[in-house]
């Protein structure tokens, strides 16, 4: 029998290693692409997620500095308020139910305080030669008994206000929303309809808008 060749033998052997070798080294160049575009993945992954992060971190500045610049007005806000009542009690106190009041019966508070303005000047004691009283210029004569009007307290800020309010609310449901006719009513009830007194409320600076000094639409 014949012995193989050493020398074929050590080339098949060397085939064989080789192509293992081959093999090995492409399994290895696969799982390093893989590794590779997994690390490109993830890397691709934090950057876009980094990118949200920081812009979500830049609006949260953002948001922060306007509440800041928000918190700093109302602190203003606060402190003139304090002040103005120091200063002006007596209207501070008009000032303040007169919003709250005229809200509450459906009216601009402008239109509450234009009104008190031309009938009164904003005089709680005014009374006028028709018999007319306090901010509101209440006649007595005519609502004392539809209002139960108590005349001890026709004087009073707050339950002179609220009988003017009652009075334009009514004139505002005779008028079926017709704000002019209401203000008409008020003033002359139903003898005739002044337009002057219209004018005279919407020329009032409670009734202007601070950045343009335009009339405010009364009553919206």
């Amino acid at each position: 029998m014949m012995q193989k060749n050493p020398v074929k033998k050590f080339a098949v052997a060397l085939s064989i290693l080789t192509v293992l070798a081959i093999g090995s080294l492409l399994a290895q160049m696969v799982e390093s692409n893989r590794n590779y575009e997994r690390s490109l993945a993830h890397v691709q992954f934090l950057a876009t997620h980094l990118g949200d992060l920081y812009g979500q971190l830049l609006q949260l500045n953002e948001e922060q500095m306007a509440n800041q610049k928000k918190y700093e007005r109302i602190d203003l806000l606060e402190y003139k308020n304090a002040t103005f009542h120091k200063k002006f009690p007596d209207f501070a106190r008009i000032v303040d139910f007169a919003y709250k009041t005229s809200r509450r019966y459906g009216f601009h508070p402008n239109l509450v305080l234009s009104v008190m303005q031309v009938e009164s000047a904003f005089d709680p004691l005014a009374v006028s030669t028709a018999g007319a009283y306090g901010l509101m210029q209440v006649r007595y004569a005519v609502w004392k008994d539809e209002l139960n009007i108590d005349k001890n307290k026709i004087f009073d800020i707050e339950y002179n206000i609220e009988l003017g309010l009652k009075i334009l609310k009514q004139y505002h449901k005779v008028s079926e929303g017709n704000l002019s006719r209401t203000l008409f009513l008020y003033n002359n009830g139903y003898k005739y309809n002044n337009s002057g007194y219209i004018t005279k409320v919407n020329a009032s600076i409670y009734n202007q808008d601070a950045n343009s000094a335009r009339p405010v639409p009364v009553g919206r």
